[in-house]
């Protein structure tokens, strides 16, 4: 598979070449660390691919936990190229790494903020797929978008998704696939979703940031709803850190 192929090349030339040093005590062995790297590394498990519904919500640590440990210097790690770009670091690994074994041709950001965020994708875009798609980016606020946020691959749009309406359907429907859609505006979550869901197509992702950090018997309701849609949880990018270690728990969704 695409995410374990660089582990995989790395341990047959390792075992083709020096044999000796691939045993228990080898230099190479460094104590079962390619072992236990294997199970991380290695998507092809059968389970990967999750229903929401056999999932529990307890996370490893609360990822958010990250900006309060340096009073000094937390808030101002938020950033990229100088702009604000609110995630953690688990999640731009995480990111980074959808990126590159989705290939999306278009990525969907709801809630622009000052653009860093955006910025950030199309960057990641353009250095990690090898047909680069676009960012659109939507949020009510658009002049708070700074003059720096500007890639050739990069699209603001002014939308007020306390009315999905204000998104055009028709331009919707004339965006490539696959998707990489990523709610962090926080406001009509699953209106939003059901709205765009029907352009949506097997293989897409849609991730939901935060809100599912709470829990609450309307989220669980509205993760519900996407269940039925088809989507399952993908375990591979929700758990690699650790159970849940996202600001999206349970929310990196795949349409199956």
């Amino acid at each position: 598979m695409k995410l374990s192929s660089g582990y995989q090349a790395f341990w047959e030339a390792a075992h083709k070449n020096y044999p000796d040093q691939t045993r228990p005590g080898g230099l190479l062995d460094q104590g079962g660390m390619f072992e236990a790297m294997s199970s991380v590394v290695n998507a092809d498990h059968s389970d990967r691919f999750a229903k929401l519904s056999d999932r529990g919500w307890k996370s490893t640590i609360y990822p958010w936990t990250f900006p309060n440990s340096s009073t000094k210097v937390g808030a101002l790690a938020l950033t990229y190229k100088g702009l604000i770009n609110i995630k953690s670091p688990f999640d731009l690994a995480l990111y980074a790494r959808l990126i590159w074994e989705l290939q999306p041709r278009t990525i969907i950001e709801l809630g622009s903020f000052q653009g860093g965020s955006a910025l950030w994708f199309a960057d990641q875009m353009s250095m990690l797929c090898e047909n680069v798609g676009e960012v659109h980016s939507f949020d009510l606020h658009i002049n708070c978008i700074h003059q720096d946020a500007k890639h050739p691959h990069l699209t603001f749009h002014e939308a007020d998704l306390l009315n999905v309406d204000t998104l055009d359907k028709e331009f919707l429907a004339g965006l490539p696939h696959p998707w990489l859609v990523i709610d962090d505006a926080h406001v009509q979550v699953f209106s939003i979703f059901a709205y765009l869901n029907q352009f949506i197509i097997s293989g897409d992702y849609y991730v939901i940031e935060d809100v599912t950090l709470d829990a609450t018997k309307d989220i669980i309701a509205g993760l519900q709803l996407v269940e039925q849609s088809g989507f399952l949880v993908d375990t591979y990018y929700t758990d690699a850190f650790g159970a849940n270690l996202t600001c999206a728990p349970n929310a990196w969704l795949r349409k199956s």
